[in-house]
């Protein structure tokens, strides 16, 4: 039998328990859209509806209350079988080196969950320029944002990322942004360490596609890296190309909009490396599943 993805059961359980969605985010640390996100996958996987969306909560349907239990009885079991492992294989040091715009506007505003599931684990993150030696242990695991080619080590796919232009609210009032054409009007921000083989995060391959002259734009103005670019787009200094990842968190607070509805999935997406011998080692599974999970559960409505 095809089993449902283990996220939308969590998310199903939780709903279930709490009565509600925002309920049910809180102590997912994930946004109501994710829950509900879940929960639609599972019920179109089973064919069934498990809730009644009713105007002050949620009900469960029979369906929902046949499987509530069922459903209960196993997370738990396989929390116990997770709390089995013997305290030296998830007491200690787990180092992991991520990409600093990746550690910065995604990893670490969601690191609570993961301190909090493992307390024993004593997490160490860096985010140095120079890529960490995995073969020799300055590192356990690495993040890194590229094509997937990493001979000799160990490959796990994380997440890919979409390309679309993001600015903050405010920008619109001075001067509207309707068509990709209205670019013009705007100052554009770039990321200069882009490189030829990442052209959905560059300008000139979007102004082609409107048919807009470079030197048709107001000003533009660079920046070294896009934690900087992220930044800057916030503060309303012009019109930027948004990783999904990387600006998902101020899109669902608001600093940030997406006014045009036109996007490009990136050359480049997100993996997890590590040896074939650590791979194997409980504190790196047990991150990986953590980092996949958070992964799922990112949701952009398009």
């Amino acid at each position: 039998m095809r089993l449902p993805p283990l996220n939308s059961l969590r998310a199903f359980e939780v709903a279930a328990r709490l009565g509600g969605f925002v309920a049910a985010s809180e102590e997912l640390n994930v946004t109501p859209a994710a829950i509900s996100h879940q929960v639609k996958s599972l019920e179109a996987h089973l064919g069934v509806e498990l809730f009644r969306r009713l105007p002050r909560g949620l009900e469960l349907t029979n369906a929902g209350q046949e499987l509530m239990p069922n459903i209960s009885r196993g997370l738990s079991h396989f929390a116990r079988a997770v709390g089995s492992l013997s305290g030296g294989d998830l007491q200690g040091k787990l180092t992991v080196n991520v990409p600093p715009s990746f550690a910065t506007l995604w990893l670490v505003p969601r690191m609570e969950s993961f301190i909090r599931s493992f307390p024993d684990i004593r997490l160490r993150v860096t985010a140095y320029s120079k890529a960490p030696d995995l073969i020799h242990g300055e590192t356990d695991i690495r993040i890194v944002y590229g094509q997937g080619n990493y001979p000799g080590l160990k490959t796990e796919y994380i997440k890919e990322e979409t390309i679309f232009p993001v600015c903050a609210p405010s920008l619109l009032n001075v001067s509207p942004l309707r068509r990709l054409s209205d670019i013009r009007n705007h100052t554009l921000l770039h990321d200069f360490n882009i490189g030829s083989d990442e052209p959905s995060m560059s300008w000139i391959h979007w102004l082609k596609r409107s048919g807009v002259d470079g030197s048709e734009i107001r000003q533009h103005v660079e920046y070294s890296d896009s934690v900087l670019l992220t930044e800057a787009a916030v503060r309303g200094l012009g019109v930027a190309l948004g990783r999904s990842s990387l600006v998902q968190d101020h899109l669902n607070s608001g600093k940030l909009v997406r006014p045009l509805k036109i996007k490009k999935t990136s050359e480049y997406a997100y993996y997890m490396l590590t040896t074939e011998v650590n791979a194997e080692r409980p504190r790196v599974r047990v991150f990986l599943d953590w980092l996949k999970r958070q992964a799922d559960d990112d949701v952009i409505e398009w």
